[in-house]
């Protein structure tokens, strides 16, 4: 037992939060830092993509790098882990953070099939395939921005309940 564990009541569940916010941060801005790498990449390509002369391809990939940044941005300002109470019965529960840092696992895993699939497109040549990708593409980052809709539902409904005493 440490220090301060002695000293001061719940402190080491509040040094086990406090470290479960960081890691929460440090993934979101690592998976920010992997995407913005994967857009740098996604827009040489379609320059690439540009530079064809196929207008109707244009649409779909500029869609593809509104969504990409919009997710982006949303990873590095989105909350992070929990402000709300360390101490007494209204403390915040670990299984909470494990929630939270469940749903993240699920984001790093999305993410890099994320990237896998802007590699792809490298790939290919033809344009009716390449249209076919690039809107699977934007499927995918909504589908990764609708995953960051529900992990701001779980954070508010903990953040909910520890306005209630829960």
């Amino acid at each position: 037992m440490s220090f301060w564990e002695k000293v001061l009541p719940g402190y080491k569940g509040y040094r086990e939060r406090e470290d479960s916010r960081n890691s929460d941060k440090l993934l979101r801005e690592m998976l920010a830092q992997k995407l913005k790498e994967g857009r740098a990449r996604y827009d040489d390509r379609k320059a690439d993509i540009a530079n064809r002369g196929n207008l109707g391809l244009l649409g779909p990939a500029e869609k593809v790098t509104q969504t990409l940044s919009r997710v982006i941005d949303r990873l590095r300002y989105a909350n992070y882990g929990f402000s709300g109470k360390w101490f007494g019965k209204d403390k915040i529960g670990i299984d909470h953070l494990e929630k939270v840092h469940a749903f993240d696992r699920q984001l790093a895993e999305t993410t890099a099939q994320l990237l896998l699939d802007i590699a792809a497109l490298e790939l290919t040549d033809d344009d009716q395939e390449l249209e076919v990708q690039l809107k699977g593409l934007a499927k995918e980052i909504r589908s990764l921005d609708e995953a960051l809709n529900e992990r701001e539902r779980i954070l508010r409904a903990v953040g909910s309940e520890e306005d209630h005493g829960h």
